[in-house]
């Protein structure tokens, strides 16, 4: 299961994480893990590369985190999109996929 986390604080998005693989095929055939993996890695690259925002980035296999010190209004635009992406791919796959958002005041 791939288990999604949002972090907001002060009602913008601070900071998101995935663990895991989904699990509904195989290594190397799972479509949904990709999709989640691609929505994730275009929004890093969002906030980093075209917004120039400075972020805690990690990734490695099954795990990728990003964390903000000082969000921006780009990097709510871009989050914000990374969460409508993800909860409309997720919608039908709760038996693969938990997706939450923690508010952090």
């Amino acid at each position: 299961m791939t288990k999604i986390y949002f972090t907001k604080a002060n009602g913008k998005y601070v900071a998101f994480r995935l663990t895991g693989h989904t699990g509904k095929a195989e290594r190397g055939e799972d479509v949904l893990c990709a999709a989640i993996s691609t929505a994730s890695q275009m929004a890093v690259c969002g906030i980093q590369e075209v917004a120039k925002v400075e972020a805690e980035v990690e990734i490695r296999e099954g795990y990728l985190s990003l964390k903000l010190e000082n969000p921006t209004n780009e990097t709510e635009l871009i989050i914000e999109t990374l969460y409508r992406t993800l909860v409309s791919i997720c919608e039908n796959e709760k038996k693969y996929v938990k997706l939450e958002v923690k508010n952090e005041n």
